[in-house]
C-alpha cells in the first residue's frame, strides 16, 4: 500500500508561503531603502541645485551692482540701462517678470550684461526687494487728532502686515481695500484713503506674490530666465494675472473674515507726536541718470505712465519745485521717469516731507497703472512684425497708418499691438467688421482732452501713440455703435439717437422686433447710470460715451474670465482702480445688467463664454451698500432716541429671518458691516457739526470725548444700522441688476447679530 503525499505537499506548500512571504518583505524592504534613497539623492541635488542656483542669484545681484561704476563713452550708456531696470524694478513700474525677460533680450546691453541683469533682477524678486512703496504716499490720510494726522508709515505697515499674514496675498489685498472703504465710509479717514490704501495694497501683493512665484521658478528649473519667458507665453504667472478675474470664493472668504481686525485697527491708530524720519535710500548715481533718460527717449511710449504723469503733474508742480516740470511733461516711459525722480533727488538733500508726498503718489499711481500692462510681449527693434498694410488687410481694416512725426522706429510695436488687440477683442466679438476702418496713429492728440478718438465720418481711429494705448475697446465700441446706425440710415451714433427720440417724446420704444429691442437696451444703459446714488456727474454723460465705456469693461471682463488681459486694448483693471481711460463713476453699474448684452447681440456676434452672467464682486456689493438712500427725518429721529416703526423689533427670529438665519454667507456679513460704517460715519458727521457745549453723550462718545458713555452711542449706531439695510433689502421699486441681488443679501444681514 502506498503512502500518501498529502503530508509531503502540504509541507511544501507551508515553505513555500514563509519562503514567499520573506522575499516579499525582502523586496519591500529593499524598495523602500531605494525609495528612502531616491529622494535623499533627490532632495540632496535639489539642495546642491538651489544653493547653486542662489550663490549664482547673489553673485549676478553684486555683479549688477558693480555695473553702477560707470566708465566713459558706451559703457555708461549700457551701465544706465542696467541700472533703470534695477529701478524699475524696485519702483514696481513693470510687471517684474517681464523685466526679466525684457533683460535677458535688451540688444541694448551685451550678451553677459543680460546674463548679469537678469539673474540680478531674479534674485531682487527673490528677495522680495520689489514694488517699493514710500510711506509719505499715505500721509495725511488720518484718522486726525489735534489737528495733525497719522503718518503713512503706519498704514504702509498695516497694509504689509495683511498681505504678508495672508495665506493668499490677494486676499490680504482685498481685505485691505474693504477695511479702508468702510473707515472712509465711518468718516475717520479722508475719503481719498480707499483708493490710495487700494493702490499701496495692490503694489505690495504684487511684491509678496512675485517673490512667492519666483521662488517656485528657481526651484523648478535649471534655467529659470528660459522658464520665465515659457510661463509669460502661456499667461501663467498670478502675479501678471488681469484684475477683473472672477476672485476665488476661498479667497474672498479669508479677506471678509481679516476684515474686522483691520477696521479695528484703522480706527485705533494714533498720532505719534516727534516720530522719527526713517532712513531712505542713498543717492542714485549722479552719472547714470541722464545716459538712462537719453536712452528712454528713444524707448516706445507707454500709455498708462505717460497718461498718469500728465494727470498728476499739476500736484508735482505744486508740491514739488525740484522735479523738472517741463521734463516730466514729456516722460513718457518707465526709464524716463525713474530718470527724473532721481535727478529731482539729486538737486534737493534731503527731500522735503511734502515733495515726497508728491512724488511718492505719482509713482505709486505710475506702478498700478501699468498693471494693466503685465502681460504684454517683450519687443524690441528688431523682431519680426508685419508690414502695416499686410496687417490691416490681415485684420479686415481698411488701412493702417501713421503721421510723419512717428518715429519709424516705434512703428512696428505699434502695429503688432494693434494686430493682438484685435485678434483679442474678436475672441469676445468673432463677427465684428472692420472693413471700413481706418486706424491712424498720430503723435498729438486730435482734442486736447481726448486720450484717442472715433471720427464717425470717416470712421477713422485717431490713436495717440502717447496715449491711445488701453483705449482700442473704447474706440471700437463707437465704431460698433457708429456700424449699426449706418446700416439703419440714421445720422451719428446709434445710442445718441435712441436717447434723443426718448428725449423728444417719440413713440414708447416697443420690443416687437430686434432693432427696438437694441433701442430700448441703449436707453436702458443711459438711464440705469442716471437713476443710481449721487449720479449728479454721470446725468450729463453722452450715451454714446456710457455705450463704449460698458462695452470696454465687457471685453475686459470676459477676457479676463480666460486669463488674458490685453493693455493696448483695454486699461481697465476693476471696479475701484479703474485704470488710465475710464473714469469710476460710469462704471457704478457695472454688474449684472442685461441690457448691454441685449444691445450687443442686437448689433454683432457674442461668444458664448462671453454671455456668462456672474455675480457681482464682493467689492461691488460694497459700494453698492454704502451708496444706499438714508431718509434724514428718520436718521435724525433716531438720534433723538424714538422708536422707529419696522427697525429692532422686526429684525431678529421672525418671518422675514427664517427663524433666525446664521450669518454663515461672506457677503452678508460684509453688507451687514457697510451698513454699520454708514451709521456710524452718518452719526459722526452729525455730531462734528454740534457745537461743543450742545454735545449729547452719545455725540461725545463717537468722538472719544470725556465725560462719554459707549453704550448710548452703540444702541443708536445698531438702530441705524438695522434701518438702513431694511432701506436697502425693501425698495418699492423693482429691483434689477446689482440692486436685485443685494437686496437678497440686505435681507439675510437684517437677521444677523
Amino acid at each position: 500500500m502506498s503512502l500518501p503525499f498529502r503530508p509531503f505537499r502540504a509541507g511544501r506548500r507551508r515553505i513555500g508561503f514563509g519562503v514567499r512571504r520573506r522575499l516579499v518583505l525582502r523586496a519591500a524592504l529593499a524598495l523602500s531603502v531605494a525609495v528612502i534613497a531616491a529622494l535623499a539623492a533627490r532632495s540632496g541635488y535639489a539642495t546642491r541645485r538651489n544653493a547653486r542656483a542662489t550663490e549664482r542669484l547673489n553673485s549676478a545681484a553684486q555683479r549688477l551692482d558693480s555695473l553702477t561704476d560707470a566708465t566713459p563713452g558706451d559703457d555708461r550708456r549700457r551701465a544706465a540701462i542696467a541700472w533703470g531696470y534695477a529701478e524699475r524694478l524696485r519702483l514696481g513700474l513693470e510687471s517684474p517678470f517681464r523685466l526679466v525677460e525684457a533683460a535677458a533680450r535688451d540688444p541694448r546691453l551685451t550678451a553677459d550684461e543680460r546674463r548679469t541683469v537678469a539673474w540680478a533682477l531674479l534674485a531682487h524678486i527673490v528677495r522680495g526687494e520689489t514694488h517699493d512703496v514710500d510711506p509719505a504716499a499715505l500721509d495725511g490720510l488720518g484718522p486726525i487728532e489735534n489737528a495733525a494726522s497719522v503718518r503713512g508709515e503706519q498704514h504702509v505697515a498695516l497694509i504689509e502686515a495683511a498681505v504678508a499674514n495672508s495665506r493668499n496675498p490677494r486676499a490680504g489685498e482685498l481685505a485691505v481695500r474693504f477695511a479702508y472703504t468702510l473707515a472712509a465710509a465711518e468718516r475717520i479717514v479722508d475719503p481719498s484713503a480707499s483708493v490710495l490704501a487700494a493702490e499701496a495694497a495692490a503694489v505690495l501683493a504684487d511684491r509678496e506674490v512675485a517673490r512667492r512665484e519666483a521662488v517656485n521658478v528657481v526651484r523648478a528649473s535649471r534655467d529659470p530666465i528660459a522658464l520665465v519667458r515659457r510661463r509669460r507665453e502661456s499667461r501663467s504667472f498670478y502675479v501678471e494675472r488681469p484684475a477683473l478675474l472672477e476672485t476665488e470664493p476661498d479667497v474672498e472668504h479669508e479677506a471678509i473674515a481679516m476684515t474686522p481686525p483691520l477696521l479695528e485697527s484703522v480706527r485705533a491708530m494714533r498720532v505719534v507726536p516727534n516720530a522719527p524720519e526713517p532712513a531712505r535710500l542713498g543717492d542714485p548715481p549722479a552719472t547714470l541718470v541722464q545716459p538712462l533718460y537719453a536712452a528712454g527717449t528713444r524707448v516706445p511710449p507707454s500709455a498708462p505712465l505717460a497718461v498718469t504723469v500728465q494727470r498728476y503733474l499739476p500736484m508735482v508742480r505744486a508740491h514739488a519745485p525740484h522735479v523738472d516740470a517741463a521734463a516730466l511733461s514729456r516722460t513718457r516711459n518707465g526709464e524716463m521717469l525713474v530718470a527724473l525722480i532721481h535727478a529731482a533727488r539729486l538737486a534737493s538733500t534731503p527731500v522735503d516731507r511734502s515733495e515726497r508726498r508728491a512724488v511718492a503718489r505719482l509713482l505709486l499711481a505710475s506702478a498700478v497703472a501699468m498693471r494693466s500692462a503685465a502681460q504684454e510681449r517683450v519687443w524690441f527693434p528688431g523682431d519680426s512684425v508685419p508690414a502695416a498694410a499686410d496687417a490691416a488687410t490681415s485684420l479686415g481694416l481698411a488701412s493702417i497708418g501713421f503721421d510723419r512725426d512717428v518715429p519709424s522706429a516705434w512703428r512696428p510695436y505699434f502695429v503688432r499691438s494693434l494686430v493682438e488687440a484685435v485678434n483679442d477683442v474678436r475672441r469676445v466679438l468673432p463677427s465684428l467688421r472692420l472693413d471700413a476702418v481706418h486706424v491712424r496713429f498720430r503723435m498729438q492728440a486730435p482734442a486736447d482732452s481726448a486720450l484717442a478718438m472715433h471720427d464717425p465720418a470717416t470712421r477713422t481711429l485717431h490713436l495717440p501713440v502717447l496715449s491711445g494705448g488701453g483705449t482700442l475697446a473704447h474706440e471700437l465700441a463707437h465704431d460698433l455703435d457708429r456700424q449699426n446706425a449706418v446700416q439703419l440710415g440714421l445720422a451719428g451714433y446709434r445710442s445718441d439717437v435712441a436717447a434723443r427720440a426718448a428725449g423728444r417724446g417719440g413713440a414708447p420704444l416697443r420690443p416687437r422686433d430686434a432693432n427696438s429691442r437694441v433701442s430700448a437696451s441703449l436707453l436702458a444703459l443711459t438711464e440705469e447710470l442716471s437713476e443710481t446714488p449721487s449720479s449728479s456727474r454721470a446725468t450729463s454723460e453722452r450715451p454714446a460715451e456710457i455705450f463704449a465705456t460698458r462695452v470696454d469693461w465687457f471685453v475686459a471682463s470676459a477676457l479676463a474670465r480666460r486669463g488674458i488681459g490685453n493693455g493696448f486694448l483695454s486699461a481697465v483693471e476693476d471696479e475701484l482702480l479703474t485704470g488710465h481711460v475710464v473714469h469710476p463713476e460710469r462704471l457704478r453699474t457695472s454688474g449684472r445688467s442685461r441690457s448691454l448684452l441685449t444691445a450687443l447681440e442686437g448689433m454683432t456676434t457674442v461668444a458664448p463664454f462671453a454671455r456668462h452672467e456672474a455675480d457681482p464682486s464682493a467689492q461691488t456689493l460694497l459700494r453698492w451698500s454704502l451708496a444706499g438712500p438714508v431718509d434724514r427725518r428718520v436718521a435724525s429721529d433716531i438720534l433723538r432716541g424714538k422708536a422707529v416703526p419696522g427697525t429692532a423689533s422686526s429684525l431678529f427670529g421672525g418671518r422675514e429671518c427664517g427663524g433666525g438665519h446664521a450669518m454663515s454667507d461672506g457677503r452678508v456679513a460684509l453688507v451687514r458691516m457697510a451698513a454699520d460704517a454708514r451709521a456710524r460715519g452718518w452719526m459722526r458727521l452729525r455730531a462734528r457739526w454740534t457745537a461743543d457745549a450742545e454735545r449729547t453723550p452719545w455725540a461725545r462718545a463717537l468722538l472719544r470725548q470725556a465725560p462719554w458713555s459707549p453704550d448710548l452711542a452703540e444702541r443708536r449706531v445698531e438702530t441705524l444700522r438695522d434701518y438702513i439695510l431694511i432701506q436697502l433689502s425693501t425698495n418699492d421699486a423693482l429691483p434689477a441688476g446689482v440692486s436685485a441681488y443685494g437686496a437678497s443679501v440686505a435681507e439675510l444681514a437684517r437677521c444677523g447679530g
